[in-house]
């Protein structure tokens, strides 16, 4: 019988380097308040109460019906075989931290590592087999193993909270106290760890302080400059980077994606994107209704260009979804201002060879400097929503006024 002074004088092995220390609760007394972020407590942060346990599918168009090992995941070789080979012999890290850009693979490898530990058949390979009972049930959502911590519905408001609440952390350590009820392992996804409640951080951090044997944490974030250091400390750093063009091109071609090259340059190094405009239309259309925008709004006045700022800061309540909404214009934008600069420069390597004539258009209308120097300042902005909490009317009436002007575009359709 496991005795509880057993487990708790526990003795466990460090992620990396194989060393041996305990690790104690007076710490976290000493340390747990520097660098806490301020304004992050909500009044409803509280009071959850509803099963966070959502499918783990990763939201990608064409990629529910076809399970893809570790090693196929687009990009991230070393870190990904290194990995494999700790998941299959379960030679684990109780935390990890899966930073990178949004849409780069983060939550596909948190699910396939979940897989890795938990599927059935054997000899166990990397990413798990995709076709075990275990493996299927993770694909889903429904295996009793496996939570996935996310911030939930506001019933009254109908958008999403702002915050991962402490009674979501409190229900997941009631869940880790508990020994699996079918594998080995009790695992634990939360995205965006960014968004946990100040209350939230400081629950999670006693359970990274003295985790469940059988308790596997992935916390998975596009800016973990938000978490606490206290909590960065416990985690086994998986930084993602983004991926070389060819490397997502060849990726695509291989899955028999139509226009591999082109999806692969539009997605800035993103495999995510890449895949969604290859096999999605929906996607497709999204990214050419921002395109006419931006045109649009060239051509425009500050009367117009200010009532679209204010009707699309507007139109979403939820501050998250707000700045995605942000972060995909000066994503998309800035790389239409990149193909005209260069074209102004008389270099022809396109992003977007589709709009080869309006950014000829744009070239001739504005000078290449100010045409760098917006696409410089329009990446500089995506990090700020990204990275913190900006005020997002202020920023869109910034956009309204430092987009440049150029009349050919002026009633005119893109």
């Amino acid at each position: 019988m496991h005795r509880r002074d057993d487990h708790d004088r526990r003795v466990r092995r460090r992620p990396s380097g194989g060393r041996v220390r305990t690790r104690r609760r007076r710490g976290h007394r000493r340390d747990r308040g520097r660098g806490r972020r301020r304004e992050r407590l909500h009044p409803g942060d509280e009071t959850a109460g509803l099963n966070e346990t959502v499918p783990l599918r990763g939201g990608r168009p064409g990629a529910q019906n076809s399970h893809q090992p570790l090693r196929e995941v687009i990009g991230q070789r070393r870190l990904l075989a290194r990995l494999g080979e700790q998941a299959v012999s379960g030679d684990v890290a109780h935390a990890y931290e899966l930073s990178g850009p949004r849409s780069i693979g983060k939550r596909t490898v948190a699910t396939r590592l979940a897989q890795t530990l938990l599927c059935t058949s054997e000899p166990r390979a990397p990413g798990g087999c995709g076709r075990c009972l275990a493996c299927r049930k993770i694909e889903n959502g429904t295996h009793p193993d496996v939570r996935v911590v996310v911030r939930l519905m506001d019933q009254d408001r109908g958008d999403d909270r702002k915050f991962i609440s402490i009674e979501q952390i409190r229900e997941m350590q009631q869940d880790l106290a508990l020994r699996p009820l079918e594998g080995a392992w009790r695992v634990v996804i939360v995205d965006d760890a960014a968004d946990l409640s100040e209350h939230a951080e400081v629950a999670l951090l006693k359970t990274l302080e003295e985790p469940p044997v059988h308790a596997v944490l992935m916390l998975l974030t596009p800016t973990p400059s938000r978490l606490l250091e206290t909590i960065r400390s416990r985690l086994q750093p998986l930084p993602f980077r983004l991926v070389p063009a060819q490397e997502i091109a060849d990726a695509l071609a291989a899955r028999s994606l139509p226009d591999a090259r082109t999806y692969a340059a539009a997605a800035a190094g993103r495999p995510g994107i890449a895949i969604a405009l290859a096999s999605d239309e929906a996607a497709r259309a999204a990214r050419r209704a921002l395109e006419k925008e931006f045109y649009r709004l060239v051509g425009s006045g500050l009367t117009d260009r200010f009532a679209w700022a204010v009707e699309l800061a507007d139109s979403e309540r939820d501050p998250q979804k707000r700045n995605v909404l942000l972060e995909s214009r000066l994503v998309d934008w800035s790389e239409l201002l990149r193909d005209a600069a260069i074209r102004a420069h008389g270099v022809e390597r396109p992003l977007r060879p589709e709009r080869a004539s309006e950014s000829a258009r744009l070239a001739d209308a504005i000078g290449p400097r100010e045409l760098v120097d917006l696409a410089i300042a329009f990446d500089r902005w995506r990090r700020d929503v990204v990275e913190s909490n900006v005020n997002a009317r202020m920023l869109l009436e910034l956009l309204a006024l430092r987009l440049p002007y150029a009349p050919a575009f002026a009633g005119k359709a893109a």
